[in-house]
């Protein structure tokens, strides 16, 4: 960055016009979010497995990048069949991943240097391991045991033959049916992802009150807040009613509204902060699984809500836009007035309802943001990785970062059976087995683009092998890709001109001036396939960002939008040369150009 375009960070604005309005912002709402893949991160011990200690020693990484909170994923004693979200003891740490010493160190140290620290934990679901389904189990029968009703059973139907058949068509998002008949219960049990992943039962209350101890506990530990996977999932359809068919010759049916978003919802999370989370300085990020609208998300987090509930939500609308009517797997191809359409319902419906937004393009789930939004082109890749961190740092709400985004890492692009370790990716190969050659094709193409072990590859360090990740001789628990030199953290530190130096500068902007996660959001231009602007105002401020969604260079016409540059300021671009590029009406953008402006 040259120096005229870094001009400003230091220059704070106020916010609604209002000063006190930021003081009265909760942490959380300024915050950037890093979320560490603790597998990938980085290994202290050599086995390949990134670990506890390998976090640790990496803190002074969030403070040089500027980051406030670190977000780590499932660190509890797990069989691991689906990264850690399948939990078999809740107060217990992982022994692949260090002690209960080992975390305790985490959080204070992480403390130490001015951080949050939060963690993952699935609260929808254990393993099938877990001691409370393994009672239940036997409790079918011996109800003395206890936790009889502390998963969902049923006896089934039968079919025309006889045949023991599940109690309904509901189809699991992992494929096949959310049923299995369990050999000890004599019954069947639900499970909305893996057959290991039994769903626990929100209407029993002893449920809910062993739930909320675990949090406590976790709470009474320093940390400060939780990530809370599948949230909007604990509370279903009780009746179990079939779903209606929407894939005709399939004997299950996708069954998102039956046991999404249920009739308790509001109620059991209500309950839950006043429990719980009232009583802590703490923060709650919902990932809410299986779809919602912006109107409800407002009744999530509304700080007009009488009854609080949760602080912020993960939804998905805008990364579900290459799925083929809710199908994960079938591509479809999509413009750029869709993207600005679902990002515009969610701005202006959270802003004007007392919602707060989270900002967001990747994660442990999805695949990287320049792959899916951009270009793979070496001739690209920087700028558009630094376009998109731009788009991200200028929308209203708290922004997330995934593990090497700030690096610019991509898809690796490449198909092997022996790479994908996966339990939904593993699923939809085994069931795309029997398909023709074609077919085939088309199922490799999917998960080269949509596959969850994109992002779940080691992060680059250094040039040494495995990137740093582990030692030379070790064996990463997933194979690393070979990104060059150029995009490893210890040449891009030192770089002005590296993706990792953008993100720093972007993140301590955004501080800077904080119209840019509390102002208002005005899209202009919307059905432009080409060139996304839009303002972010306050009483006092106001900022143009304008980006460039091509691979050409593009003009963009302001002054028919009632944009006046006369007396603006460039604050930055992704492009490390200023040019002059502007007329009295006319932006002219370079491929992949982002620019913001103070108006």
């Amino acid at each position: 960055m040259d120096n005229e375009n870094t001009r400003g960070y230091d220059t704070a604005d106020g916010c609604a016009g209002d000063a006190d309005a930021l003081d009265k912002l909760r942490w959380w709402q300024k915050a950037s979010i890093y979320q560490v893949l603790i597998q990938s991160f980085q290994d202290s011990d050599g086995d390949g497995k990134g670990d506890i200690r390998g976090l640790v020693d990496r803190l002074d990484y969030f403070v040089a990048l500027g980051v406030d909170v670190v977000w780590v994923s499932p660190i509890y004693e797990s069989p691991m069949q689906d990264m850690g979200y399948d939990i078999s003891n809740y107060r217990k740490v992982n022994p692949i991943f260090g002690t209960m010493e080992d975390l305790e160190l985490l959080i204070n140290e992480t403390h130490d240097r001015g951080l949050k620290l939060i963690l993952d934990i699935a609260l929808n679901h254990t393993a099938t391991e877990h001691e409370w389904f393994q009672t239940s189990r036997r409790a079918r029968k011996d109800p003395s045991l206890g936790k009889r009703d502390w998963y969902f059973w049923s006896e089934g139907k039968r079919d025309e033959s006889g045949n023991r058949i599940p109690p309904n068509n509901w189809e699991s998002t992992f494929t096949g049916s959310t049923w299995e008949l369990d050999e000890v219960a004599d019954e069947f049990y639900l499970h909305i992802f893996g057959k290991n992943q039994p769903d626990l039962n929100w209407d029993c209350e002893e449920v809910r009150k062993e739930l909320y101890s675990v949090l406590r506990f976790w709470l009474d530990k320093g940390v400060d807040g939780f990530r809370l996977d599948t949230m909007n999932l604990v509370s279903k359809t009780s009746s179990f009613p079939d779903a209606p068919i929407a894939k005709p010759g399939s004997i299950w049916q996708p069954a998102n509204h039956l046991f999404a978003n249920g009739p308790h919802i509001h109620e059991y999370l209500q309950e839950m902060y006043e429990e719980v989370l009232s009583h802590y300085d703490c923060m709650t990020l919902a990932e809410m699984s299986c779809g919602v609208s912006p109107a409800e998300a407002v009744r999530y987090t509304s700080q007009f809500n009488s009854r609080p509930e949760l602080n912020l939500i993960i939804q998905f609308q805008h990364v579900e836009l290459d799925c083929h009517d809710g199908d994960k797997w079938m591509l479809r191809e999509w413009e750029l007035p869709e993207l600005k359409r679902i990002i515009n319902e969610w701005q202006e419906t959270l802003i004007d309802n007392g919602g707060w937004n989270t900002v967001w393009m990747e994660n442990h789930d999805q695949p990287r943001g320049i792959s899916r939004f951009t270009t793979n082109s070496p001739r690209f890749r920087a700028l558009c990785a630094k376009m998109l961190a731009l788009w991200q740092f200028t929308l209203q709400g708290t922004n997330l970062i995934f593990q090497g985004q700030e690096l610019g890492m991509i898809n690796p692009g490449l198909f092997s059976e022996e790479l994908n370790r996966d339990i939904e990716t593993v699923q939809y190969w085994r069931t795309s087995g029997s398909e023709a050659p074609q077919k085939l094709e088309l199922a490799k193409k999917a998960i080269i683009q949509k596959g969850r072990d994109n992002t779940r590859i080691p992060i680059p360090w250094t040039e040494d092998p495995h990137g740093g990740f582990t030692a030379p001789t070790a064996e990463p628990w997933l194979p690393g890709f070979d990104h060059g030199r150029e995009w490893c953290h210890a040449i891009q530190q030192h770089s002005p001109e590296s993706v990792w130096t953008f993100y720093r500068s972007v993140i301590h902007m955004r501080k800077s001036n904080p119209t840019l996660y509390c102002g208002s959001y005005e899209c202009l231009d919307v059905e432009n396939p080409i060139i996304w602007a839009y303002k972010r105002r306050s009483k006092h401020k106001c900022y143009l960002v304008v980006l460039n969604f091509c691979g050409c260079a593009s003009s963009w016409n302001y002054a028919n939008h009632g944009v006046d540059l006369t007396t603006s300021r460039l604050l930055i671009s992704n492009h490390m040369t200023s040019e002059a590029s502007s007329t009295p009406d006319l932006i002219f953008l370079r491929p992949f150009e982002g620019r913001l402006y103070q108006l």
